[in-house]
């Protein structure tokens, strides 16, 4: 392995598969991870020799800690350059219902084990090189900065998840490592798939009229995402950035985003939101 390092969890499928082939496409070498040996003996057949793979969850921290022997083992001295915190979770549904298990786990998934995997890699990662200095990209969400109805706990993990991205750059500075946050809103990948028919224990609440619309809402949302190459070739660009931006949205209307997140009054978007959302036609709000 004598190209530049990229760890990427979470690259079974979606934004960090697409992004793990650009990457070996543009000349690096991605270490990721799976969850499953099957995943991991799919990806190797696919992606090459320049693709390593590790197995665990990023909730087991035993499992993370074995595969960090082995990661070890197969840098054999050399460093992590660059690490994309990617893998994550969707927990959709009115925050009086969801189940506390699921709600935690949210926040497991899509925070705490996110601080586990940085800790752990940025021991296996160069400090204070001025010429080509390492980066952390955190795969966040337009959910991190503006908070939707019935997407709350997705909303809640993705704003402390921006609060903690910019702990580490302030605090990492120390190490000259850089810390960014890419920010997508609706892409084409298979969250799509994973989050159809979530709504349906939710149907015999108060919030019926919202839980019958929600497949509909997404099939809408699903037609009009970006496609995940507006993702990937961001990071692709950012990994060549000598000073990249602390964050990038990945949205097809950014400017009516940071509108609705950060300049119109509260009250405004409340009643935006509820009064679209209870039109009787209305498909257009994407709740998860």
């Amino acid at each position: 392995m004598t190209k530049d390092i990229v760890f990427i969890t979470g690259v079974s499928s979606g934004i960090g598969y697409h992004t793990c082939k650009t990457l070996i496409k543009n000349d690096y070498s991605v270490v990721g991870s799976v969850r499953s040996e099957e995943d991991k003996a799919r990806l190797l057949k696919e992606m090459g020799s320049d693709f390593h793979c590790l197995v665990f969850d990023v909730t087991d921290y035993k499992a993370i800690d074995k595969a960090m022997e082995e990661l070890d083992q197969l840098l054999k001295g050399r460093s992590i350059r660059y690490l994309i915190n990617n893998a994550g979770i969707a927990v959709p549904g009115p925050l009086e219902f969801i189940d506390d298990e699921d709600f935690q786990n949210q926040i497991q998934v899509n925070l705490i084990a996110v601080r586990y995997i940085t800790n752990s890699i940025l021991k296996r990662m160069p400090k204070n090189e001025i010429q080509n200095k390492a980066k952390i990209i955190f795969i966040s969400s337009v959910s991190g900065i503006f908070a939707a109805p019935f997407n709350g706990a997705y909303c809640i993990s993705k704003h402390a998840l921006e609060c903690m991205i910019d702990i580490y750059r302030r605090e990492l500075m120390i190490y000259d490592i850089d810390c960014i946050s890419i920010q997508p809103g609706p892409i084409k990948t298979r969250i799509w798939s994973k989050t159809m028919g979530k709504f349906e224990p939710f149907k015999q609440t108060v919030y019926a009229n919202i839980a019958n619309k929600a497949d509909k809402i997404l099939e809408h949302s699903e037609k009009h995402a970006l496609p995940v190459e507006r993702v990937t070739n961001r990071i692709l660009k950012i990994l060549n950035l000598k000073r990249p931006k602390t964050r990038y949205i990945v949205h097809t209307n950014s400017f009516g985003l940071k509108l609705l997140a950060n300049w119109l009054p509260d009250r405004f978007v409340d009643r935006l939101i509820w009064n679209n959302l209870n039109k009787a036609d209305s498909n257009t709000y994407r709740p998860v």
